[in-house]
């Protein structure tokens, strides 16, 4: 609960400020472009640094490097505010820090989910799943328009109440009592970065369920994001006004609370396979009618719908995958499905776009609906992910299972 807390808190802090990045890099320079870099700039450093990340997570003391993750951005956050309130901020300050920041999630995101192992219980991972989707959607939903009115009271503030959520999750890790040690590792400490990438990405294409997922989720992330800029493009030529299709966001982010919080109860019931092949196919068949309207109730109705079923099946892929992984290689395992499922990310709005001056929106529509159905193959020919049960009867390797067991809780 500790762990979960701290970083729902901190998670509102960074979508906050990743929304106001653009804006500052703008305020700065007036240029377009500069202001541009300066938004995807912590994306750049996540995607850079999640590998190496992941083999160190493997290496080091995970409660060490959760409170270093926190403590870090803490400081780089606080800089930002200082600088701001000196008047002293460039826009070179201004992108280090949101590169440094992707860095430090890199390092972050991997240590959380493995130490998920030791202080849930395995039958209790996809209520833990869950919750972290339920943290997402209310970071998304909230952060734009928290980081919108923070703003416009000054510009340091934003930066400065993102300072003290990181700050505020140290100190909640440091209340942490389950032990979180680095992992035995197989082989000997003098091993390469390389050479343990490698064995990461051996470890995880090596098994049936771990591909099927990873050409599911990166076909369908590539889809999600060519839908989003033709969806929004398609409205705003439509007339729509932009509060309108914000608030076409806000009913999703909604629906994605709400189905969070009933993820668990779905996830005991159906199978966890079929949850997440239905969760897919569900997704494509509700984007066809979205082509043929611009109504934006029909659209944020049929959108939320999606979000209501895609945590359960979010949850208990994501539950079963850090259950059947090893210790040694839960840092690596994760960093490696989370590099690879988000490499074509960057296409999907150029290709919207270019669907969109050359097709139009409703057949853009129609394909990004056909990539998320195909998206789906990998898993509805995999017969592992089709015959994976509830999580009662989930079969775990004993000595993973025991990883778990007879834990203190956070």
């Amino acid at each position: 609960m500790v762990l979960w807390t701290s970083q729902t808190v901190s998670a509102l802090g960074s979508s906050m400020s990743f929304f106001v990045f653009p804006l500052v890099g703008l305020a700065l320079t007036g240029s377009l472009i500069q202001a541009a870099f300066a938004g995807t700039a912590f994306t750049l450093g996540s995607v850079a640094s999640r590998l190496p990340a992941g083999v160190l997570v493997d290496r080091w003391n995970r409660r060490k490097v959760l409170f270093a993750s926190s403590a870090a951005g803490a400081a780089l956050y606080a800089s930002l505010a200082l600088a701001m309130l000196g008047d002293s901020l460039s826009i070179g300050h201004l992108v280090v820090v949101a590169f440094a920041s992707g860095v430090v999630s890199s390092f972050f995101l991997p240590a959380e989910t493995a130490s998920l192992r030791r202080v849930v219980p395995t039958e209790e991972l996809p209520t833990a799943f869950s919750h972290n989707q339920a943290r997402r959607h209310v970071a998304d939903l909230a952060g734009a328009p928290l980081g919108g009115i923070l703003y416009g009271l000054g510009r340091a503030f934003p930066f400065l109440f993102d300072s003290v959520t990181y700050a505020l999750s140290a100190v909640a890790i440091t209340r942490m009592r389950t032990p979180l040690p680095a992992p035995r590792r197989d082989h000997a400490e003098s091993s390469t970065m390389v050479r343990d990438i490698g064995e990461g990405l051996r470890f995880m294409l090596s098994h049936e369920f771990f591909r099927a997922f990873l050409a599911f989720a990166a076909l369908a992330n590539f889809a999600s994001k060519a839908l989003f800029l033709v969806l929004i493009l398609k409205l705003a030529s439509a007339g729509v006004s932009p509060a309108m299709i914000g608030a076409i966001d806000a009913a999703g982010g909604l629906a994605g609370i709400v189905g969070a919080f009933c993820a668990p109860w779905l996830i005991r019931r159906i199978p966890n396979g079929w949850l997440a092949i239905v969760g897919g196919l569900v997704s494509a068949v509700v984007l066809i009618p979205i082509a043929y309207t611009n109504d934006p109730f029909l659209i944020g109705g049929l959108i939320g719908l999606v979000l209501l079923i895609n945590p359960a099946a979010n949850a208990s892929v994501a539950s079963y995958l850090t259950a059947v992984t090893p210790d040694r290689f839960q840092g690596r395992t994760g960093a490696s499905l989370s590099f690879c499922v988000t490499l074509l990310m960057p296409l999907g709005p150029l290709t919207g776009g270019w669907l969109l001056h050359t097709v139009g929106g409703p057949d853009a529509i129609l394909i990004t609906s056909g990539l998320t159905a195909l998206a789906v193959a990998p898993l509805l020919l995999s017969g592992e992910v089709r015959r994976l049960p509830t999580p009662d009867r989930w079969a775990i390797p004993e000595s993973d299972a025991m990883a778990t067991a007879g834990i203190l809780r956070a």
